[in-house]
């Protein structure tokens, strides 16, 4: 449980950091945030895809019931929220979990696996990409990889430059000569790096430059004094496979767990 609660606080500290963006980017996107005990509730009212609005980090200083998740709901939507996705880990729902669900008209979305890695001694990936830091006059190409690949509205792309300097992350990239091929983030918070961002154009793809910056980012994270790190992806259907996971198995990840999204929407 331990564990389990610092993965969980440090990946939601990872969604706080949007409510630090600049003024003008909270305000475009109606970024807003609330803490309730040592849970955070996150909103972004103009997000279109209703990725980024989220409550996590429950259930860890006190008991998930229908009391506490009315008042996530009410600061959701005092703050305009289109919807709000509930990221619990499955040790803290309660027996009760799926009739306060049917109280409070949340459904149940995709799974997600939660990986991790324990300190130790990384293994360079080889790829004949270059590996390396991006410097704050990239930060808008960086983004700009993400928009394309993830299919993520344009209108955020403020949001992810600014995200790319924001304390306590840094923008890594691989690059094929001089161009910008693929992309990852890494987030410490306390002892665990959190490791987001990760996207490969698709010509690029199958030359190691996940995996790379992946190992990139684990021995960074433990030379700064972390003892773990963690990262997170779609669970695969039986036969699928799903090629975030595999880089993270190759880079010395271990599924940790799996955790179900929630759904509400206004």
């Amino acid at each position: 449980m331990e564990l389990t609660e610092r993965l969980e606080r440090a990946e939601g500290e990872m969604i706080w950091a949007l409510t630090q963006s600049p003024p003008a980017v909270r305000e475009a996107l109606g970024i807003s945030g609330q803490r309730i005990g040592k849970g955070i509730v996150v909103v972004m009212s103009n997000d279109s895809i209703d990725y980024w609005s989220r409550a996590s980090g429950f259930g860890f200083d006190g008991p998930i019931d229908g009391a506490l998740v009315g008042e996530i709901l009410d600061a959701a939507r005092a703050a305009d929220a289109r919807a709000l996705n509930f990221h619990l880990a499955p040790e803290v729902l309660p027996a009760n979990w799926a009739e306060i669900c049917a109280e409070h008209g949340i459904v149940a979305g995709g799974t997600w696996v939660k990986a991790v890695r324990e300190a130790g001694p990384v293994d360079p990936v080889p790829t004949d990409l270059r590996i390396g830091v991006i410097e704050p006059d990239e930060a808008a190409t960086w983004s700009a990889l993400q928009i394309e690949v993830f299919g993520i509205p344009k209108d955020q792309t403020d949001l992810l430059t600014a995200f790319a300097s924001a304390p306590n992350v840094t923008a890594y990239g691989a690059w094929d000569g001089d161009t910008l091929v693929a992309t990852g983030g890494l987030v410490i918070t306390g002892e665990v790096g959190e490791c987001v961002s990760g996207t490969t154009l698709p010509p690029y793809r199958g030359r190691g430059a996940q995996s790379a910056i992946l190992a990139r980012r684990a021995e960074d994270a433990f030379a700064a004094g972390c003892r773990w790190v963690a990262s997170e992806t779609g669970k695969p259907g039986p036969g699928e496979h799903n090629s975030s996971l595999a880089n993270m198995e190759r880079v010395g990840f271990k599924v940790a767990y799996d955790r179900q999204i929630y759904r509400w929407k206004a």
